[in-house]
């Protein structure tokens, strides 16, 4: 019996993958099930063949709450981190490879000292570890000191002595903090304008390139260029919104006034129950030898002001799961790499980019296992571009065939110059249809382009809203393509079918929907919008059939999450970027009861774009900007341990990880 069109697609997606789960393990020798007789006995995290068992209790002079057990491991050719956190005190490490670690435990205002400690395989003598008062009295755990932090082009910035106080103290009433909450803190945040102080000049040069002053004379060059350009953006911003804007940061934030942040008033929630089951493990791609990393820097440390990658730091942007549960990322430092990670070894393995100075930020990966790769920014004499331009040269398409090892594809998505500008890039996402077409879009000039592997054919397509800047990406199980508006918070459709885009704005709008959308398997779209001000962030989805909007506040203040992602059980995941007194956590939504769990990150900062999913239940993401000279890497947390059945699973539903199972041909759009 034919039961396809009888039984739900997600639920037929599920039950196909873990049928292909199941016999995966059986044949591929992973040693995760055992035959005894007719049944089949799994083997949980901890029993993983040749792996340890690492437990302890922790105790401290005061009260504290899910501290975090860091596991380092001291092999000079095994780059890794376990982290577990305590419940009631306990901690339990499971799947560690056997070696040499140096354990140090962290909770809020608490630390141990450094502790060595072998792993060998099987169950370890428990551990007992005392904390003391840390240095600073308000820290929170981190495995890295904030202080070594990079930028997102892999600098040092300067370091500032940081005082904190509540918004309305930081920020007094006033015309000026109208227009900020309004207009800039969609996009910047509440401590963007406190955090970095400048001159009138400053200030003022800041609003005149944001309202495009000079775009008369020259096309866009940078993605903040003319977001404030009057009457043809999409916020209502003004002369007499200039005015007032530039009065207020003038008058508060001046050269006079020393770097403050709006301190947090409410906390981000901890579930220890939750946490104690958790376990997160992060494996690092360190610079070679030969490489000098840069000193401190007074450069751009925002996203979209320091584009450029540099030599010395590893910035891994984005992550993919192959059928051998590898993980593939593309590395923004020079040169522009695509890596892969065994994480059964820990080996990586790399190939430079065709352009090694390509400032790559996005990848995919097609159902046939080819990595597809997006070079963000290229210039004729080959520097690197550290403003978030678009590229001198085009931008391109590159497709690498992992059994060759070579670049076989090399793409020029624009040839007939629908765009028109000289300055197209950069190219972001990267998407595959349900026919395997690769499709892409441009984010300083509102397209999106596809490129057909078969038939080698290319086409690109305009998004009707004049100057949008498209920010993440998304496919639905009809094959539309989804793009966030990053610039005027609204979600675009594209039917390829019929060429048609539809444009569905949110009751809170403007709204920053920053790497935006992802559909569920029903075709919903979710996405994250950021807290602005007294306005908490949100998850919201959008029902296409309706156009009806739900949203849900995300429970801490200052929420930033920065693309949605859902889980083989329907629950939507984002990283929550990290704020100057909180740290970055990767968190789950419920949405059947609304709740909310926070898994606050090993490094304080170090934030991603999406998270990826894995088909046992597994979290995959990139530790990036932010993370120190040799800690940014690949990172997967595994919210129960003890389910824990291999250290390489496979995509959700294959590759390329959406939330729904594609068939062989598209279906009709809605």
């Amino acid at each position: 019996m034919d039961t396809s069109k009888t039984t739900p697609r997600s639920i037929r997606g599920r039950s196909a993958a873990m049928l292909a789960i199941a016999i995966a393990l059986l044949v591929d020798g992973y040693g995760v099930f055992s035959s005894r007789g007719n049944t089949l006995t799994a083997q949980t995290g901890g029993q993983l063949q040749g792996m340890g068992i690492v437990t302890g209790t922790v105790t401290a002079g005061k009260p504290f709450k899910a501290a975090q057990v860091y596991l380092r491991s001291q092999d000079r050719r095994r780059h890794m981190l376990y982290m577990v956190y305590t419940s009631a005190g306990a901690f339990k490490a499971v799947a560690v490879m056997p070696g040499n670690y140096e354990l140090v435990v962290k909770a809020r205002g608490l630390e141990s000292d450094p502790q060595p400690v072998v792993v060998k395989a099987g169950t370890n003598p428990a551990l007992r570890v005392a904390m003391h008062d840390a240095k600073d009295p308000n820290a929170y755990p981190t495995s890295v000191d904030p202080s070594e932090a990079r930028a997102s082009n892999g600098l040092l910035p300067p370091r500032k002595e940081i005082t904190y106080a509540s918004y309305q103290e930081i920020y007094p009433p006033g015309p000026g903090r109208v227009v900020l909450e309004k207009t800039c803190m969609q996009c910047h945040g509440e401590n963007f304008f406190s955090m970095s102080p400048r001159s009138a000049q400053g200030w003022k040069f800041g609003l005149d390139k944001m309202m495009g002053r000079n775009l008369a004379e020259h096309d866009r060059v940078s993605l903040g260029e003319g977001v404030l350009a009057g009457n043809a953006s999409s916020f209502r911003f003004g002369v007499q919104d200039r005015k007032d804007v530039l009065e207020y940061l003038t008058k508060n934030f001046g050269l006079d006034k020393k770097p403050r942040g709006v301190k947090t008033d409410v906390e981000m929630p901890l579930d220890e129950g939750a946490l104690g089951k958790a376990q997160y493990i992060e494996y690092y791609t360190v610079a070679e030898e030969k490489e000098a990393a840069p000193s401190r820097s007074v450069a751009a440390t925002d996203s979209e002001g320091a584009a450029g990658g540099v030599a010395g730091v590893r910035i891994i942007m984005q992550v993919t799961l192959d059928e051998q549960g590898n993980r593939w990322g593309v590395d923004r430092g020079i040169p522009s790499r695509l890596v892969r990670l065994d994480p059964q070894s820990g080996e990586q393995k790399t190939w430079t980019l065709p352009d090694s100075r390509a400032g790559v930020h996005d990848l995919t990966q097609d159902r046939h296992g080819r990595i597809w790769v997006l070079e963000f920014t290229r210039t004729e004499d080959g520097h690197v571009d550290s403003s978030g331009s678009g590229s001198e040269l085009s931008s391109r398409l590159l497709g690498f065939n992992p059994k060759t090892e070579t670049w076989e594809h090399v793409v020029d998505l624009d040839p007939d110059n629908v765009i028109r500008a000289t300055r197209k890039g950069p190219l972001m996402g990267g998407l595959v249809d349900s026919q395997g077409k690769i499709w892409v879009h441009w984010m300083l000039t509102g397209a999106i382009s596809m490129y057909d592997p078969a038939t080698r054919k290319v086409a690109t397509h305009l998004i009707p809203t004049n100057a949008a800047t498209p920010y993440g990406a998304c496919i639905d199980p009809f094959d539309n393509i989804w793009v966030a508006e990053w610039n005027g918070g609204k979600l675009a459709r594209f039917d390829q079918s019929t060429g048609a885009w539809t444009e569905f704005i949110p009751p809170i709008y403007p709204a920053n929907f920053r790497r935006g959308p992802e559909s569920d398997a029903e075709g919903n779209i979710w996405v994250g919008i950021w807290a602005a001000a007294e306005r908490p962030g949100k998850i919201a989805r959008l029902d296409q059939k309706t156009g009806r909007w739900q949203m849900w506040d995300i429970p801490h203040r200052g929420a930033q999450p920065y693309e949605a992602s859902i889980d083989k059980d329907g629950n939507v995941w984002f990283p929550d970027t990290s704020q100057p007194d909180r740290p970055m956590a990767n968190v789950r939504f419920n949405p059947r009861d609304g709740t909310f769990t926070f898994y606050p990150r090993p490094q304080f900062v170090a934030d991603s774009t999406r998270v990826n999913h894995a088909a046992d239940g597994s979290v995959h993401y990139t530790a990036r900007y932010g993370a120190a000279k040799d800690q940014s890497g690949f990172g997967v947390l595994y919210p129960d341990k003890d389910k824990i059945t291999t250290l390489a699973p496979r995509m959700l539903n294959g590759a390329p990880g959406y939330a729904f199972t594609v068939a062989a041909a598209a279906k009709p759009s809605r």
